[in-house]
């Protein structure tokens, strides 16, 4: 994982930052002197178009001076120019960088003590040479000094003017591609506003995480919508997550990287590495960062959130003008989980008083369309609004028909003016006419298509749930390291690099974190076997004790069930023959008593995810681990309740229920592994290159887990 500084502030146990660097962003959104490096006149020239915006729009926002920098013309467009940003009397702000080779113009700018750069230029770690590495290295060593800077490869997006006077709170729109975030922002065509656009580019110095932090404190920010190819840093992103989930403000992003094609594409454009994609997945579930998969989403459920309040519940009311839509939107809340409530028997009565008999009244409402133009048409949507068993309204608008679409669209209007309960259309008509319009300048989130309409309505229900009771995992977080951390540090130091510690030594490290293990004994012969066994009692298990061995039973090494001194024996002779078979060289056999009364074969484990680091891998284990594939994962510091949601993700928490006649299992046993095992990862994480404990056994409810094998490889 990548660790940025963060300007001395509070670290974790593993000396990871428990919070963003401070930074003074006034003199970026409010420049009062700015220079343009690189400014021109000449006919032909993109920078002339670059510095003829940059100062109209710099100059609108209050700027008291925008000047350009040239080397040798002594103004642009009759504005006196400067040869050098040092020569420029004031003090700058904000230096914008128009030029091919940037370095050393920071340098100056530096010098200078200008507060913001921007570098235009590419040509660096996106083009995956030596040369442009050296080139982003360079710039990040400029950037630990006081500028910040945005960029390498960003735009003029961040003063980009922006319209007053759309209803409900802005949009902030975070993009690693300038041509990802235009078609975001021209939301504003659905009457969604836009607070601020950042093209961040590479990511050499200012990262998502430093604005998305910084503007979710914006008590007039709604929502924000990313584009994004890789994090700079998995725990500043978590960070801002976390900063954004405590103000209400949910993040909404398109994160490429799902196959190896977009991992590919995303490192030649910017230069990100994505990262495992399952991890990101799981990542983005414990910050309540919603993930979406294309624009049209990010857009509408991005704008959803900032022109509705906050959802009470996931009780949806649906009211249509036709049966066949309410069969598909009902299959569409079901398989989403969204409920569709009975409603109140007061309700269902006022229902019957507006409708003919023959239409379905009881959520869905199927007004077949005939009370849409009439009077009872409205009231039938105010009952829905008004009944207690609903918490927000969805009413699906199927093609534009004179007498029904305006009708609706005008009743939905007036009563969305009166507050209350969030209200949501799905306009699935190609036509967007005037009442289209109307919807979204009167601040109705609009979705153009059903699945779309019930993924944002659950988008915000699950987010408002997380919100009400959040607690930043971040508060816990243990800064000083347990006794168990300096004895794991010194075992895995003794041995070389990369060294594979064998099963026992292993075991040791699990016992420091007090996970438990299984009782054994090693066993340098047969006879020393079966007097182990002897002393645990029948059946027993025996094993090969050597380094390196990942998968023993795959090499005929783990003989279980044995239930006597001659079945002991000849598993010592077979593993002897089966080590030389292999190759193997072998310290003995482990002799360990065979758990009977396991409910569940779990695995437990550590791995290195970038950009992330230490994160904890959880699924149903033993030799089919591989094969079934049902883990989850989560990125340490989290929650007892995060641990539990991190089993519930998985088939394991249905066999720890108690399936076929099986008593349910210690669930309780199994969190508090899954905590402990995190507390390891978050002192000794950097050490370990990978951990797993495969099979932890659970035993029936009150009785605990035991770990009976594991696996340790150092860094």
């Amino acid at each position: 994982m990548t660790t940025r500084d963060h300007g001395g502030g509070a670290l974790d146990v593993g000396g990871r930052p428990l919070a963003l660097r401070e930074i003074d962003w006034n003199p970026l959104f409010a420049p009062r002197v700015v220079a343009v490096i690189g400014a021109t006149d000449t006919e032909g020239s993109p920078q002339r178009t670059q510095w003829r915006q940059i100062r109209e729009r710099l100059l609108a926002r209050g700027a008291l001076a925008v000047h350009p920098v040239h080397p040798s013309k002594p103004a642009v467009d009759g504005v006196p120019a400067f040869r050098n940003v040092l020569d420029i009397p004031e003090d700058v702000d904000v230096a914008i960088l128009l030029v091919r080779d940037p370095l050393p113009v920071l340098e100056d700018c530096v010098a200078k003590g200008v507060r913001f750069a921007f570098v235009f230029a590419a040509g660096f770690a996106e083009l995956g040479t030596a040369e442009g590495d050296a080139a982003q290295r360079r710039l990040a060593e400029v950037a630990r000094g006081p500028m910040r800077i945005i960029g390498p490869n960003t735009n003029l997006n961040f003063y980009e003017p922006w319209r007053d006077g759309l209803p409900g709170r802005r949009l902030v729109v975070l993009t690693q591609s300038g041509n990802q975030g235009r078609p975001i922002v021209q939301g504003q065509e659905l009457g969604i506003g836009i607070h601020t656009w950042a093209t961040l580019g590479n990511e050499a110095d200012l990262e998502f995480a430093d604005f998305a932090a910084h503007l979710a404190k914006s008590p007039d920010v709604g929502a924000i919508a990313a584009y994004i190819e890789g994090f700079a840093d998995g725990r500043t992103m978590r960070l801002a997550a976390d900063e954004a989930m405590k103000a209400g403000v949910p993040i909404v992003c398109i994160k490429v990287g799902r196959t190896g094609q977009g991992q590919a594409m995303a490192k030649a454009h910017t230069g990100h590495l994505t990262g495992p994609d399952a991890v990101q997945d799981a990542v983005f579930r414990q910050s309540g960062v919603i993930r979406v998969d294309d624009i049209d989403e990010a857009i509408e459920i991005s704008g959803a959130f900032c022109r509705t309040p906050p959802l009470a519940g996931d009780r949806v009311a649906l009211c249509v003008m036709s049966g066949g839509t309410g069969s598909h939107v009902a299959d569409l809340l079901g398989v989403a989980g969204l409920r569709l409530p009975r409603l109140e028997e007061r309700t269902l009565e006022r229902l019957r008083t507006l409708l003919p008999g023959y239409l379905h009244i009881d959520n869905p409402v199927d007004t077949g369309g005939i009370a849409t133009a009439r009077p009872e048409g409205r009231q039938v949507l105010e009952a829905l609004l008004e009944d207690a068993n609903t918490d927000v309204l969805l009413a699906p608008i199927t093609g534009v028909f004179p007498g029904m679409s305006d009708a609706i669209t005008r009743d939905l209007i007036a009563l969305h003016a009166r507050g209350g309960k969030p209200i949501v259309v799905a306009w699935t008509s190609p036509i967007r006419d005037a009442d289209h319009r109307a919807l979204c300048e009167a601040g109705i989130p609009v979705f153009h298509s059903f699945r779309t309409a019930v993924r944002g309505i659950r988008a915000m229900a699950d987010f408002w749930a997380a919100h009400r009771d959040y607690r930043s995992p971040f508060e816990d977080a243990p800064r000083t390291p347990s006794p168990a951390a300096a004895a794991v540090r010194d075992r895995l130091a003794a041995g070389p690099r990369g060294a594979v510690l064998d099963e026992v030594a292993a075991k040791r490290l699990l016992r420091e974190y007090d996970i438990p293990v299984v009782a054994e004994a090693v066993a340098a012969s047969a006879d020393e076997a079966v007097e182990a066994a002897e002393r645990f009692g029948y059946p027993v298990v025996v094993k090969a004790l050597a380094d390196g061995l990942a998968h023993k039973s795959d090499l005929g090494l783990v003989h279980v069930g044995l239930g006597g001194p001659d079945q002991v024996r000849d598993a010592c002779a077979r593993i002897d023959t089966a080590c030389a078979a292999a190759g193997v060289r072998h310290a003995g056999v482990v002799v360990q008593p065979q758990i009977t009364d396991a409910v569940a074969e779990l695995i437990l484990g550590v791995s290195h995810q970038p950009p992330f680091g230490p994160t904890i891998t959880f699924g149903l284990g033993g030799v089919f681990t591989e094969v079934m594939r049902d883990v989850s994962f989560r990125v340490p510091p989290f929650s007892r309740a995060e641990a539990l949601r991190m089993i519930g993700e998985t088939r394991a928490m249905t066999v720890l229920g108690g399936v076929r006649g099986r008593p349910a299992g210690d669930l309780d046993a199994v969190v508090d592994a899954v905590m402990r095992l995190q507390t390891l990862a978050l002192e000794v994480g950097d050490a370990i290159a990978e951990l797993d404990v495969n099979p932890l056994l659970v035993r029936p409810r009150g009785s605990g887990v035991v770990a009976v094998d594991a696996l340790v490889v150092a860094t």
